[in-house]
């Protein structure tokens, strides 16, 4: 791949794992003192349920409530959260991901998360969150106006110039299979005097089971499962006034087993993608009035 394209990104094969499973959760008290204690566990349990969008960090804990029961206690905390710029599939440490200037147009949550602590381990047995952008575009012009504006992730722009995005990473890749898009991720659009209208876009791919030179188009090439795939997540201008596509600035993650597919075996069936999934209806149903400019953190349990 041409040097300009990536900036990959290294892990070692112990790192990877957290990019598909939540730590177990260890052992608390029921004490006011574990309060701090059940509010980062809470937040590890959202990022680890979160599979679309960008990864949260704590910005403070609300309020909290416990009530004592046999054997242990139930744990109510309220939180905020903070969005940071590692896409979920970024295999980052949480505490290593940057946050987004406010210019950058990043989004907060409040959450209320509830745990049972019985004998010492404490289990999460529902979340709820509430997301949105952290100004909103009227709220960010009455003091940057300058400042672009957030588009809906489904702005018909936004769609056309990702798509024709793929199309460029594809042609300029030269990793041995294809990549399609996983989701669009973020989107904002500005003014440049000397230029014109520039959509600014952030999106994901996900490496497909077609072999570079497969007659198939990208869009019908089979993802592979999760823990075989290895991701992209780029970000780029596009050009209203001249309809084009700037320079891609991607990062490479490389997948759980990164090892051959053994001959003549084929490949496992894994679950949609999750925009394609039935949990993604359940989602957006369940959320109230949902902006659709971000990526929502979804309930939990999705019953």
């Amino acid at each position: 791949m041409a040097a300009h394209l990536f900036a990959v990104l290294l892990w070692c094969a112990v790192a990877l794992p957290g990019l598909f499973a939540v730590p177990s959760l260890p052992t608390i008290t029921c004490g006011k003192d574990s309060v701090a204690v059940a509010a980062s566990l809470g937040v590890q349990h959202i990022n680890g349920k979160h599979n679309h969008g960008f990864r949260f960090k704590l910005q403070e804990v609300q309020s909290s409530k416990y009530q004592q029961v046999s054997g242990g206690c139930h744990i109510d905390v309220n939180v905020k959260l903070v969005q940071t710029k590692c896409h979920f599939t970024n295999p980052k440490p949480d505490d290593q991901c940057e946050l987004w200037r406010r210019d950058e147009r990043g989004a907060v949550a409040t959450c209320s998360i509830e745990f049972w602590v019985m004998w010492g381990v404490a289990k999460v047995t529902r979340h709820e969150c509430t997301t949105r952008p952290e100004l909103s575009n009227e709220e960010i012009v009455t003091i940057c106006p300058h400042c672009p504006e957030l588009l809906p992730l489904e702005d018909p722009t936004a769609v056309k110039a990702v798509h024709a995005a793929v199309v460029k990473f594809n042609r300029e890749s030269e990793h041995q299979n294809y990549f399609t898009l996983m989701e669009v991720a973020h989107v904002t659009m500005g003014y440049i005097a000397t230029i014109g209208t520039v959509t600014w876009l952030k999106f994901a791919l996900v490496e497909t089971m077609c072999p570079r030179g497969a007659r198939n188009t990208f869009v019908a090439c089979t993802p592979l499962c999760q823990d075989r795939a290895h991701n992209v997540f780029c970000q780029t201008s596009y050009y209203n006034l001249h309809r084009q596509v700037g320079e891609l600035d991607c990062e490479l993650y490389l997948p759980k087993n990164p090892g051959p597919h053994p001959t003549g075996v084929p490949e496992s069936v894994c679950r949609p993608l999750f925009h394609q999934s039935p949990e993604a209806c359940v989602c957006k149903e369940r959320l109230n009035n949902p902006n659709p400019s971000i990526h929502h953190i979804c309930p939990f349990p999705l019953k």
